[in-house]
């Protein structure tokens, strides 16, 4: 995952940190939620065959941690998306292909941290979502104009990243809850729940994406 995408967004620490007080068992949950709003992006950008494969590889990413899922088929995608992602142009940091390859690498990142839990691996879904977003909110800006209202300074993190660092932060919340319950696995009605939840950003991520498309480009490549 690479996260040296905008020149100017500013991640939100603070979410970080607070995963690390999640229990090994839910962190997949916090990366299932950043891939399910960030396949907003990949319905938009990828190719109808390619966006069918990745929905279906992160239908069963939600699958995983009911044990729905054998680690066997898990490791099997993981190793058909490597070779997928050869096929896109991940090199240049201004192209469809890498935003594509980045946001296909959420559902990949959440397979691995149900497979080996890790606070810091969790952490990269939340940060490369925040990145992405803060680099589509960069281009936006030079073509939208913002009013701030006199005596107030404009913010350093734009709407998208807002929205998502938000996001993140009622995941966290969520999932913290939920340990003090005693409970570190989620069962079907919280991952329901959870989805759900992330629902109207990835909607509005979509949305988003369609017109940072016309602003690069994309649409013509």
């Amino acid at each position: 995952m690479n996260q040296h995408l905008c020149p100017t967004c500013v991640i939100d620490t603070d979410t970080c940190t607070a995963l690390r007080d999640v229990p090994d068992g839910l962190l997949a949950v916090f990366c299932l939620a950043c891939a399910e709003r960030g396949s907003g992006v990949l319905a938009r950008l990828a190719d109808p065959e390619d966006a069918e494969w990745f929905a279906e590889m992160l239908e069963v990413a939600w699958q995983a941690p009911l044990g729905n899922v054998s680690e066997d088929t898990l490791i099997d995608i993981l190793d058909q998306f490597e070779m997928k992602s050869e096929s896109l142009n991940t090199e240049d940091p201004d192209s469809k292909g890498f935003f594509i390859d980045q946001c296909a690498m959420l559902i990949v990142n959440a397979i691995a941290v149900h497979l080996n839990p890790s606070a810091a691996r969790a952490e990269m879904s939340g940060q490369t979502l925040e990145t992405i977003l803060g680099t589509f909110d960069f281009m936006l800006s030079r073509v939208q104009s913002v009013i701030v209202r006199p005596g107030l300074q404009e913010s350093p993190v734009g709407r998208l990243q807002r929205l998502e660092q938000e996001a993140q932060n009622s995941i966290v919340d969520s999932l913290k809850e939920l340990a003090t319950q005693q409970r570190g696995i989620a069962d079907s009605d919280f991952l329901v729940n959870m989805r759900n939840t992330s629902s109207p950003v990835r909607d509005e991520m979509a949305a988003a994406t369609d017109e940072v498309s016309d602003i690069a480009g994309w649409g013509d490549v």
